[in-house]
């Protein structure tokens, strides 16, 4: 049981550092050990409950006085009950041991779970803004794709008509990505009352109150 504590509470200590794949599969080995070992244990202690329960069981496990053929009562088993006694409990706090050391785990098996899905989500927002920022900047290049067309327009010859399209393209593309972040931003923005509709009850007022106005009782 050392050992098991030694070996997950050594790996849990790397974990609070770096996380990587293949810590977290070592921990998932390590649970299943644990888990084998808590109920090994448990089959441990109930069978030496089961033995503590039988008297006629205890009578029979002193072998030297069944063999020199010691006759012995049926109820004549203390030293050996308290032995029993002795290590079913120490068999106990074995299996509270290896439960606490299965929650921590379970506990930090869901934490990491957590942190893993918070970045997966920080990634998908990444790679979302990203494809508005190229959205907007599409949307800005199609206004030099119109102009940029073999076509007479007449505007080519009006001396401010670059800088009046560039910042038309520029105020788009600007304005198509701040639309489009916003959007996100609103997305992104769920807590746990966000779809819960408000029935917070009204106030009571009596029927007297009801029927006053500011300039008095009506």
């Amino acid at each position: 049981m050392v050992f098991i504590r030694n070996l997950v509470g050594g790996l849990l200590a790397e974990m609070e550092d770096n996380i990587d794949h293949d810590r977290f599969k070592r921990l998932l080995h390590y649970s299943r050990r644990l888990a084998a070992f808590k109920n090994r244990a448990k089959l441990v202690e109930e069978a030496i409950d089961e033995v503590l329960a039988q008297d006629e069981d205890m009578n029979a496990m002193y072998l030297s006085d069944k063999l020199n053929n010691v006759p012995r009562e049926i109820h004549d088993h203390e030293d050996l009950e308290l032995l029993l006694e002795s290590f079913s409990k120490q068999v106990e706090e074995i299996v509270n041991e290896a439960e606490s050391i299965e929650a921590n785990v379970q506990s930090t098996q869901e934490i990491v779970e957590l942190i893993l899905d918070s970045n997966r989500n920080a990634l998908l927002t990444l790679d979302l803004k990203v494809s508005i920022a190229t959205l907007g900047i599409g949307a800005g290049a199609l206004v030099a794709g119109l102009f940029g067309m073999n076509l007479a327009s007449h505007i080519e010859e009006h001396p401010y008509a670059f800088y009046v399209l560039s910042g038309a393209s520029a105020g788009l593309a600007l304005l198509v990505a701040m639309a489009g972040l916003r959007r996100l931003s609103k997305i992104r923005k769920v807590g746990l009352a966000s779809n819960i509709p408000d029935r917070s009850p009204k106030a009571y007022l009596p029927l007297p109150l009801r029927k006053r106005n500011h300039a008095g009782w009506g």
